[in-house]
């Protein structure tokens, strides 16, 4: 994909799989809902959600955004999680809004639930939530339906009509 293409994509309302570390050295992954700010990734765990104590102990992760449905357009995503707030209510206590206030209310729930976002926001917007960016230092994507070159076989594949081909197995 282009740049242009990778930020029309990722403006749609899929779900990002985020995986983390756990203090046990497990991958742990979780699906959540995101924003592209068009250089990094922005997620909102609740208080209480597991993976964001992780990220915050260890802050490698990786994402994938992807669609299940032709044409099959995909964002793979390897980064560095900063806590950018903690655990904080929809205001902070200079009376500013927290920043995954701002975002979950501009961005968020609008482009995720629609009509219904004012409703969801008033049930929500009492309960602390981290604000967790992702600064990809790798960023791969991917759309339609043929394999990459790199995942093929060369000799497997024929060129020309009823060329011989002896194929490789690999087991």
């Amino acid at each position: 994909m282009t740049t242009v293409e990778m930020n029309d994509f990722l403006a749609g309302a899929w779900i990002a799989h985020v995986a983390c570390i756990t203090p046990a050295g497990e991958p742990y992954v979780v699906p959540s809902w995101y924003w592209w700010d068009g250089v990094a990734f922005w997620l909102l765990p609740r208080m209480q959600s597991a993976w964001a104590h992780y990220l915050a102990a260890n802050p490698r992760v990786s994402l994938v955004v992807d669609e299940p449905a032709p044409p099959i357009r995909k964002v793979v995503c390897q980064g560095t999680a900063v806590i950018v707030e903690a655990a904080v209510g929809p205001f902070l206590a200079d009376g500013r809004m927290s920043i995954w206030n701002q975002i979950g209310g501009q961005h968020m729930a609008p482009r995720y639930l629609g009509a219904e976002a004012a409703k969801y926001r008033e049930t929500v917007n009492v309960e602390p939530c981290w604000s967790i960016k992702v600064i990809p230092y790798s960023l791969k994507t991917w759309q339609g339906l043929g394999w990459a070159a790199r995942y093929k076989h060369p000799e497997l594949h024929a060129t020309v009509r009823d060329q011989q081909v002896t194929p490789t197995y690999y087991g």
